[in-house]
């Protein structure tokens, strides 16, 4: 793991014993100043990503040694932390106006190890992606990239926001960073709102703005065409860096919650060995198709297949046999369908088909060919065949999903009792021969 350099300043040798052993525990490389004139001293010679300061020191006063840290180009936007048993309003006040970016008090020094555990994974982490960045001053634009590169990411820079446009389209940026008054026919404003009317994850990738001007109601605004982030120039490095990373740290951790969710989703309605929908997704989505029929003036009929003599075939082969032959069964049945049509497995061998504005005829002719062309697939290299049941209900009948399958399974037993490879139409038993 990368190494920090700490810089601890502090009269009493106790203490910054204390806190060697903490920043040493961490991963930091410590080097320890008694002074604060050797502290001075030590920050001119080498970087330091944190410097710890105690807020009384044997030569001059804490705040006074933030002051003269500050008053160095290096370290004006570095973590600055006071150390002090006095845990008072005015202490603090006057360490935050010296510099200070934090104050802990000695006597807790497990909040000092906290602070500095979180610190040393914010200075260690590593960040990767993709980033579509627009800046028409070439010498802004060099510095920029240089910064974002050195994060880790890929960077692709324009001058115009036309071309940046065109390689937006092609896809696969996790971050847009755009200067909005641009030179072109096309402004960072208008390549905001092209970006944000696309549908999808296209439309969702974050951006953030970047100005020279820094107005309030150009802010507004642009939260409001939907931009993530606003920098304003001149840029400071280090608020880049955490603005850079929290967007695409957010945005990857919104893919992969998405990911997660269809994965679940997946789990929940679809069956795991065909990938067809499942019984409750069949349960959950055939509402619509029975409200169609009135709506639309249509009819719909569902079929039930279920392979002949399934048993047999596992007592033959093997069950991971059987089990291949039901996938690739299921996959044959999803490709056969029409799009407005939906097919799931039941349980087993059995399979179940909404035919949506499919009237009984029509439902026959379909199963016929499916059970025809089915002794010719051989799934797994096992020849099979199907028996299938049919129903339909037609504009102003009283059928849910229920009653329905009821049907169909009552067809279905029909033409197992025939035999094998036989398709069925429900019939009432008052009209049966």
């Amino acid at each position: 793991m990368k190494s920090i350099n700490v810089l601890v300043v502090d009269g009493s040798a106790v203490f910054r014993d204390v806190i060697r052993d903490i920043l040493e525990k961490t991963g930091c490389t410590v080097t320890i100043e008694e002074s604060g004139i050797e502290g001075l001293e030590a920050a001119k010679l080498q970087d330091f990503t944190l410097i710890c300061a105690g807020y009384h020191l044997p030569d001059m006063a804490g705040v006074d040694f933030c002051s003269q840290i500050r008053g160095l180009a290096e370290y004006k936007h570095t973590s600055l932390i006071m150390l002090t048993a006095e845990d008072n309003t005015a202490t603090l006040k006057r360490a935050m106006l010296a510099g200070a970016t934090d104050i802990f008090n000695k006597q807790d020094v497990s909040q000092l190890e906290t602070y500095v555990q979180r610190l040393v994974k914010r200075e260690t982490r590593t960040i990767s992606g993709r980033v579509l960045f627009v800046e028409d001053s070439a010498v802004v634009q060099v510095v920029l990239v240089d910064i974002l590169t050195d994060m880790g990411l890929d960077v692709d820079a324009y001058t115009r926001a036309e071309d940046a446009w065109v390689a937006y389209q092609r896809g696969g940026y996790d971050l847009v960073m755009t200067d909005i008054i641009l030179e072109g026919s096309v402004s960072g404003v208008t390549l905001v709102r092209k970006i944000r009317r696309l549908d999808g994850d296209d439309g969702d990738v974050p951006i953030i703005a970047v100005s020279g001007f820094d107005n309030v109601s150009r802010r507004i605004e642009l939260f409001h065409l939907g931009i993530n982030d606003y920098v304003a120039k001149p840029i400071i490095q280090e608020e880049l860096i955490e603005r850079v990373y929290n967007q695409i740290n957010a945005y990857h951790l919104k893919l992969e919650l998405r990911s997660q969710q269809q994965s679940l989703y997946r789990m929940a309605m679809l069956d795991e060995s065909t990938q067809l929908f499942n019984r409750y997704s069949l349960r959950e989505f055939s509402g619509r198709y029975f409200s169609d029929v009135d709506r639309n003036n249509s009819s719909l009929s569902l079929a039930v297949l279920e392979v002949d003599n399934f048993s047999l075939i596992k007592e033959e082969s093997s069950k991971e046999k059987a089990t291949q032959v039901i996938a690739e069964l299921g996959l044959w049945l999803k490709r056969i369908v029409r799009e407005a049509d939906m097919v799931a497995r039941w349980k087993d061998e059995k399979f179940v088909f909404l035919l949506a504005n499919c009237e009984k005829e029509a439902a026959l002719d379909l199963m016929q060919r499916v059970s025809s062309r089915l002794k010719r697939l051989k799934p797994a290299d096992v020849l099979i065949s199907a028996s299938i049941g049919i129903s339909t209900m037609s504009v102003g009948d009283k059928h849910d999903l229920a009653s329905l399958f009821a049907l169909a399974d009552e067809a279905l037993k029909q033409a197992k009792g025939i035999g094998p490879d036989q398709v069925s139409l429900y019939l009432p038993e008052a009209d049966r021969k």
